[in-house]
């Protein structure tokens, strides 16, 4: 009989109170696993306390870690939430959603040697690494891991490429997933519209993300006048948390362009709404581009298959993992980064073609069935992280 075995999933973020591609990683692999049958527990930090709601009847169980200065004393949380959970489980297995979370093996280790580490790398904490101690520590990590999963080619490369010299044949590329139970198309649109005031004839162009300078907000912001030339009632609906200089910035575009009627910011945006607003959108776009200062990228962009199961087309960029997430002309289209022609045209083809639209939508939402969704996603990682740990494919 096939012995139980316990996961610790380490996150820094968790629904319902931080969405984005981490938090919503953790979900959907935390619930994967659990449906195998294996127990599962998610360490998460809170500032406030969440409204669990969303997480009753799961099959994992949720414990709230300190977040206290959690940027200064992030390592050692991860080293007590850990030692507590490997104390109880001497042979259990860590998920760490970050190298950071993870880094507390080089030392855990030898204390529970039966104990197993599965690595998740995302993009920009690891393309932000400059510093000779902070480089250091990550390869250690990397290579003391059992297994390392990147969730997109991009980010795969830049560990590679910062591993020459250390172990790095238990790094894998295995991309994000969506949850088609949560995230679906929504009959509701026209009358998502009124509720936010929108023209029910509008063309409805849509951003879901935080609000910073490596999305490229101020990229569509520039196309649109030319897109108002043929479609004058379209919008450009912008939803998420910003950062107060960017969003002066963007607020400076939109009065240079006298767009101040056509671009909506909704900050943030409740998980219940997600499916009527991409449902509603017309396309759905983030044309983000990489920062070279700090290295800032765009490590997948799992707000393209959100859309994608809602019959959204999307529009992205030849940027970080984006790739990954689209494939053009397929589910959407791929544009340069900083291209507001390309933008405008793109959208405007979109808009010219119903048909079109229907096409990629419907593309987008099969290629999810087929290679994208947590089930499929968190079994093909658990099949590495198997062979690595000396036991057999599910």
């Amino acid at each position: 009989m096939k012995k139980t075995r316990h996961f610790a999933i380490f996150t820094e973020n968790f629904p319902p109170c931080a969405g984005g591609g981490i938090a919503e990683w953790a979900m959907g692999v935390a619930e994967n696993i659990g449906k195998t049958g294996e127990k599962v527990t998610v360490f998460s930090r809170w500032k406030t306390k969440p409204d669990l709601s969303l997480h009753q009847g799961k099959p994992y169980e949720i414990e709230k870690m300190a977040a206290h200065d959690w940027k200064t004393w992030r390592w050692l949380y991860s080293f007590w939430y850990s030692w507590k959970f490997l104390r109880k489980n001497p042979e259990g297995i860590i998920i760490a959603t970050t190298w950071e979370l993870a880094a507390p093996i080089r030392f855990l280790r030898k204390v529970y040697p039966k104990a197993q580490w599965l690595t998740i790398a995302h993009g920009l904490e690891v393309t932000k690494l400059k510093k000779a101690s902070d480089i250091g520590a990550f390869k250690e990590t990397i290579a003391l891991s059992t297994a390392v999963i990147a969730v997109s080619n991009f980010t795969r490369d830049a560990i590679l490429e910062k591993m020459a010299n250390k172990r790095h044949d238990h790094i894998y590329f295995v991309p994000n997933g969506v949850d088609l139970n949560r995230f679906k198309h929504s009959e509701n649109t026209l009358d998502f519209k009124r509720k936010l005031g929108i023209p029910e004839t509008s063309k409805v162009i849509l951003t879901l993300s935080r609000v910073i300078e490596r999305k490229g907000h101020d990229t569509v912001i520039e196309a649109l006048p030319k897109i108002l030339n043929e479609f004058p009632e379209a919008v450009y609906v912008i939803g998420g948390p910003w950062r107060e200089d960017f969003y002066q910035k963007l607020q400076l575009l939109i009065s240079k362009y006298k767009l101040e009627k056509q671009v909506f910011f909704t900050g943030f945006i409740n998980d219940e709404d997600l499916n009527d607003y991409y449902s509603m959108a017309d396309v759905y776009i983030m044309v983000s581009r990489v920062l070279k200062a700090n290295n800032d990228s765009e490590g997948f962009g799992i707000t393209f298959l959100e859309a994608n199961a809602c019959l959204t087309p999307v529009i992205g960029s030849y940027s970080g993992g984006i790739p990954d997430a689209i494939e053009d002309g397929v589910n959407g289209y791929l544009v340069q980064p900083d291209d507001k022609e390309a933008v405008a045209d793109r959208i405007l083809t979109i808009f010219r073609n119903p048909d079109l639209k229907k096409k990629l939508g419907i593309s987008g939402l099969s290629r999810i069935q087929t290679g994208f969704t947590w089930e499929i996603l968190t079994r093909r990682m658990l099949d590495l992280f198997n062979f690595h740990s000396g036991l057999p494919k599910n």
